[in-house]
Formats: structure tokens, sequence, C-alpha cells
């Protein structure tokens, strides 16, 4: 029997922080050490894993699949510069909220997929207190400015009360002499554990260029706080590579085979 994914939320209380980018390159960094992992953009508001990721012309994403329009099998996005399945985001010409039923059916769903780790990609905001039950953990992206802080500890509070294990990650750490220090980071958080990615100039590259940092430069200091996440979380899941994972490629031969995919495209 299949081993459940291990779902974890990518959020944020406000926007411009960094979220996607985190989760891309986290989705990545799981990728990369041969696990099954699938990414979702559930943000219909501002999908831009596409934009990141340079995806264009594709058709159903996560609000067809949700409302019912599309099977979530038949609407897999595959990322081949690293064999990452994607739900894409789509656009929407209005508003659109989702009935709570239909949530709680697309992560139902989601929960019984074969893949070890799921990515969520969120809006910002607090996310539906229905879909907390298939949540394993909450990573919280922030930047280390005050009102960013302190927006993000209303939805740690929120994932308390919820009870569902939630981290914070401080996203651009180092660019400013203003930024909060740690202790009052702690003293605002209380014990929630959180891990510091450092402003890194790959980073508006990775962007520009519309790959994944784990593309470019998997030796920058962004990338080894995300792998310093990533190892959180396949410590975390436990050895999921016994639910059935393929046996994990040698470090050059991930390379040479990533390499060659980015050139093919």
């Amino acid at each position: 029997m299949d081993k459940k994914p291990f779902i974890i939320m990518v959020a944020s209380q406000k926007g411009g922080v960094g979220k996607t980018t985190v989760a891309i390159n986290l989705a990545a960094a799981l990728t990369y050490q041969d696990y099954r992992v699938l990414l979702v953009d559930t943000d219909v508001d501002s999908f831009s894993i596409m934009e990141h990721l340079g995806i264009k012309g594709v058709g159903n994403g996560f609000k067809e699949i949700v409302t019912g329009k599309a099977e979530l099998e038949n609407s897999l996005f595959v990322y081949q510069n690293m064999d990452l399945s994607i739900i894409l985001g789509s656009p929407a010409d209005e508003a659109t909220i989702f009935k709570p039923d239909q949530l709680v059916k697309f992560y139902a769903q989601l929960a019984k997929q074969n893949y070890d780790f799921i990515i969520l990609d969120t809006k910002p905001g607090m996310f539906p207190n229905t879909i907390a039950r298939y949540l394993n953990d909450v990573i919280i992206v922030a930047t280390p400015d005050s009102p960013s802080i302190a927006s993000s500890a209303k939805l740690a509070s929120y994932c308390e009360k919820l009870k569902v294990p939630r981290r914070l990650v401080i996203n651009r750490a180092g660019y400013s002499k203003y930024e909060m220090s740690k202790e009052d980071t702690e003293r605002l958080f209380g014990d929630v554990t959180f891990v510091t990615v450092p402003e890194d100039k790959i980073v508006p590259e990775s962007l520009a260029k519309q790959k994944p940092v784990y593309l470019i430069d998997r030796g920058s200091p962004f990338a080894a706080a995300i792998d310093q996440i990533a190892r959180v979380y396949t410590l975390k899941a436990g050895d999921v590579q016994e639910s059935g994972t393929r046996k994990r490629k040698g470090f050059f031969a991930k390379l040479i085979g990533w390499g060659a995919k980015a050139e093919a495209k």
C-alpha cells in the first residue's frame, strides 16, 4: 500500500515576500533528491508559477479541477527540466470563491495521490479551516521587517489554533540594516522553528531566466538555505523511499540528466 504524500503548504500573510520562489525551489530540492513531488498553484488571483518557470499555453488547472470541470489526473503539467509534476494556476475572469465542499473534495483527492511530497503555493492570507486536516506542515514565509513578521505571527497563531504544524521562513535576510533581529523574532513567535534564507543575487537571475535556482547554481547561499528546509522534511516525513520511490540516482547522473533536459528545452 502506498504511503500518503506529505503535504506542505507554503503560505504568507502578505504578498511580495517570495513565497512562490520558496515553494518552487523547495519542490526542486526534493525532486533533485529523486522524490516524487507535485507542486500545486492554488492562487487563482495571481497564479505565478507559470511566469516563474516560463510555462505558456496550458489548459486546465487548479480552478477547473476544484470546480469539477477537469480531472486531476488529466490536468498535470510535467516540467521536463526536472521531472516535476505541477498543477498550474488558471486565469479567473472574476473573483473566484470556491465552495467548502469543493475544496474538501479536492484536498481529499490530493491526499490519495502517489507522490512523496505535495507542495502548495497559496495566495496571501488565511487558508480555509476545512482543509487543515489534510496539511502535514505549513511554511510561513516572511521578510525580516516588522510589518511582515507581525502579520505572519497572526498566521502562525491561526495554525496553532487549528493544530497544524508550522515553521517560519525569513526570506531575503541581510538586505537591510533595519531588519528584525533573531531575538525579536523569537520573542514575537515564541518557540516556532524558523529558517533564514539570505538575500541572494541568484534569485533575480533565476526569475529573469525563468528557471529555478537549482538549475542555475545549486551552490548558492539561497539554494543552501532551501536545502536546509528540504532536509527537515525528508527527515520529518520519514524514509519515503520505502513507499515505492524509484532508486535515487547518483549526484553526477542527476547533473548530466538535468543538463541534457535543460539544453533540449
